[in-house]
């Protein structure tokens, strides 16, 4: 299976708010029918992050051995010349679209320095997982 055939925009169902206190932007792989292996969200991804001024420069979903559970890296590049303070969290979805509660899914916060990057990561907590949803938030301190 090759990236470039998930990269179509049906793939990636972006809901974007104006970034304020207390704001949520989400991002999810979601649509009619679930993910059903590697794909790319970099532009949902993107259209978030640069809300803050980072840029996100690989997102890799895949199974991970040997227990065969989806996991999530996304990595995020700071090009600017200030240190970026967000918070981050990963919401991981069944088949029909519901939500896998997990005492995982809480926020992060995560600090990129100007030039540097930083990969974010996230393991499915059960097998069934066949989704995410990638929230972010500005965030001034964890």
């Amino acid at each position: 299976m090759t990236i470039a055939r998930f990269m179509s925009p049906l793939l990636v169902a972006t809901m974007l708010l104006s970034i304020g206190c207390g704001t949520v932007n989400t991002v999810s792989t979601r649509t009619t029918k679930p993910a059903d292996t590697v794909h790319t969200a970099h532009k949902g991804i993107n259209d978030l992050l640069t809300e803050i001024f980072l840029h996100c420069t690989d997102v890799r979903l895949f199974r991970s051995e040997p227990s065969g559970h989806l996991k999530v890296q996304i990595d995020v590049a700071n090009d600017g010349f200030s240190t970026r303070t967000f918070a981050w969290k990963i919401v991981w979805l069944d088949a029909a679209g519901n939500t896998i509660e997990s005492i995982t899914n809480v926020w992060e916060g995560t600090s990129v320095v100007a030039g540097a990057s930083v990969t974010l990561t996230s393991l499915a907590p059960r097998a069934n997982a066949t989704d995410f949803v990638f929230q972010l938030r500005r965030s001034d301190s964890f």
